[in-house]
């Protein structure tokens, strides 16, 4: 079957440049504060192949040129021909060489070719630079009239389910937050303010509402392109409303219940918000930025593989994020988001077992590294450099000097590069050495033995300690057990040191409560941070929840009264969470060709659920008497009750508790 190909990289490339060029602020766009890249101007195209002659058809995105040689004689006159831009060529049978050069500099280079010879993934594509290598595709471009230029998005009418007169106009309530296409009809003004809001008082202030446009309709209508909103605002008394939600069709392939009502809501919600955040890649938030940032995507992986386990978002996120040779700056301008960014490719391989993938996306990746590395000062640390971003986490730390966290991460970074190198070349090139150098130099200048912790700097002399920083080292150091009980009894149980307030920590805090077989701390947190986030009114999950704010303290951020995002993909944990350590099925091989299934049930009477593993699933329901597990994939060990028992693909395997024996039914 014939498919469009690109030079890999470039699909997403291109669509990162448009997505990042999208977003809108008070009335102005808001360019991206990181370095942007954009596809090759001109691209060739090149396959070998022996025919018994025929028609080929080509399609371009942009202007070619076709060239064939016949293979064997290519010293000789009239083996090479040129057609110039045509776009049906007839060949002659035998062995031939096709190069089609494409140049264009609105979208990117892209081709189609069916007939006697196809364009797939066989064909290599270089950037005229005699870099030659395998094109890139995607299985939604099979179609020769839809593009591989304009991202394939699926639409649905949605209709507002209040109108309320205001005064000074109409406001429009949704119902919940939504990412939709909205168009006003019935308008009688000759000037309108439309503002669009994640919450009511948002959509109703107009000198705060972040997305906002003032516009003259034309015939009493005006329609404007997908934003985030659950109400919309609208200056004129007469305004009617309708939109079109604009969404990646997913299916929803894992699942989650429990005897628990908050639990199962924040599982929902999680769910929705999550789908609402994958897009052409997977978005921070779907109002502010609408951005791809590495560390948000790196937890999405794990939300991704409990709910959809759509591969190729993961790989369309990962490429993007990558950028381009040259290399010049940190990945979002972040030093811990480039570690984040390689951490992700080892994960994305352990989980797909993608080593076309790897080979395709390695070069980038040894731009990275070789950044990294360049910047690597003399002890072996990566300090902040002008332009640098340490961020970690929203919350006050130590960030003198050679920050822990970071080196902690580049250490991981070092050591999955060093992985993904055995897997392809069967050598890592001293990465891991590399990576135990720079741990021991942590564990040397950072570990405080008396206190049993870690501080975030040790060049500032403050000493200071803090979650984030214990967390990571519990997570990615090679800690002892006791060391690990010393973090969690000093830090994480210890209130006097200041608690977590980002979601986007609490994937790593509720991973490390687990972890310590405190399980049943997992049910509290999640009701009594995002369940209590749902009280407020939430109808997606937020990108901060502090439980002491009140009314609209809760939207506030940046200085700015509604700029925190009220829909945020880092806040979906509990998908991942509940998924992992409730049902309790885990990866312990390569693409899952062994996996365990660990049932636990906390703090629940019982739960039951389905987790997506490849083109199969295991499903799971426990309660205090017994466990059922149900396999549709080989590879599987069940471990309950101090038990293990072989998944047979296909059977139900019971175990119950009491007697400790196990049963089987088909």
């Amino acid at each position: 079957m014939s498919q469009w190909i690109w030079r890999f990289g470039e699909f997403e490339i291109y669509h990162s440049l448009m997505l990042h060029n999208r977003r809108q602020q008070y009335g102005y766009p808001e360019p991206v504060v990181w370095k942007m890249y954009a596809p090759e101007p001109v691209v060739q195209f090149r396959k070998t192949v022996t025919t018994k002659g025929g028609m080929i058809r080509i399609r371009a995105c942009g202007n070619f040129s076709v060239t064939v040689v016949r293979t064997g004689d290519k010293g000789s006159f009239g083996s090479v021909k040129k057609y110039g831009g045509s776009s049906v060529i007839e060949l002659e049978p035998g062995a031939v060489e096709i190069t089609i050069r494409t140049a264009n500099t609105e979208s990117f280079p892209c081709i189609y070719v069916e007939g006697a010879v196809e364009s797939d993934e066989t064909w290599m594509a270089d950037d005229m630079s005699q870099d030659w290598s395998a094109v890139g595709t995607n299985a939604m471009f099979t179609d020769a009239g839809k593009t591989p230029e304009i991202f394939p998005f699926s639409y649905e009418k949605i209709y507002y389910q209040q109108r309320e007169v205001l005064e000074d106009g109409v406001l429009f309530d949704f119902g919940r937050e939504t990412f939709a296409a909205a168009e006003f009809f019935g308008l009688k003004d000759k000037a309108v303010r439309v503002q669009w809001g994640e919450s009511r008082e948002e959509a109703l202030d107009r000198e705060w509402s972040v997305i906002r446009f003032d516009r003259q309709p034309v015939d009493g209508r005006l329609s404007f392109e997908p934003y985030a909103f659950r109400y919309i605002f609208v200056s004129d008394k007469n305004a009617e409303a309708q939109a079109e939600y604009e969404y990646l069709p997913l299916a929803y392939r894992g699942s989650f219940h429990c005897s628990d009502e908050v639990l199962n809501r924040v599982w929902d919600t999680a769910a929705y918000t999550f789908h609402l955040n994958c897009r052409e890649f997977f978005l921070d938030g779907i109002k502010r930025d609408r951005w791809v940032w590495a560390a948000d995507a790196y937890q999405c992986l794990f939300v991704n593989r409990y709910l959809f386990w759509d591969q190729d978002l993961e790989r369309r996120t990962l490429t993007a994020l990558g950028g381009k040779d040259p290399f010049k700056v940190h990945i979002n301008n972040i030093m811990d988001y480039s570690f984040f960014w390689i951490i992700s490719l080892y994960e994305y391989y352990c989980t797909y077992g993608d080593r076309k993938f790897m080979e395709q996306i390695r070069p980038q990746m040894e731009h990275v590294m070789a950044f990294c590395r360049s910047r690597t000062d003399r002890d072996g640390f990566m300090r902040g450099r002008p332009g640098d971003w340490i961020f970690i986490d929203w919350a006050p730390m130590d960030k003198t000097g050679a920050v822990c966290a970071e080196q902690i991460l580049y250490a991981k970074a070092m050591e999955c590069f060093g992985k993904i190198l055995q897997v392809l070349d069967g050598e890592d090139r001293g990465y891991l050495k590399l990576a135990k150098e720079v741990r021991d130099a942590v564990f040397a200048h950072f570990y405080d033995q008396q206190k049993g912790v870690f501080t975030d700097s040790y060049e500032s002399g403050e000493n200071r300690v803090t979650r984030q920083t214990n967390i990571l080292a519990y997570l990615f150091l090679p800690c002892t057990e006791e060391q690990k009980r010393d973090i969690y009894t000093h830090v994480i149980l210890n209130e006097k040191v200041p608690q977590i307030t980002t979601p986007y920590f609490k994937f790593y805090e509720n991973q490390v409560h687990c972890m310590e077989g405190n399980t049943g701390i997992l049910e509290q947190s999640i009701r009594t941070y995002y369940g209590s986030m749902l009280e407020t009114g939430a109808t997606t999950l937020y990108e901060e929840y502090d439980p002491n704010m009140r009314g609209t303290e809760h939207y506030a951020m940046y200085g700015n009264p509604y700029e925190k995002s009220l829909c945020h993909a880092w806040s979906t944990s509990p998908v991942y969470l509940l998924g992992n350590y409730r049902l309790g099925v885990q990866n312990t091989g390569i693409a899952y060709d062994t996996f365990a299934v660990r049932p636990d049930l906390g703090g629940l009477a019982s739960f039951s659920g389905t987790v997506p593993v490849g083109k199969g699933y295991v499903s799971v329901s426990m309660d205090s008497g017994e466990v059922r597990v149900t396999s549709t994939v080989p590879g599987g060990i069940l471990q309950v009750f101090g038990r293990e028992i072989s998944l047979e693909p296909g059977k139900e395997a019971i175990v119950k508790k009491e007697s400790g024996k196990k049963g089987r039914t088909e």
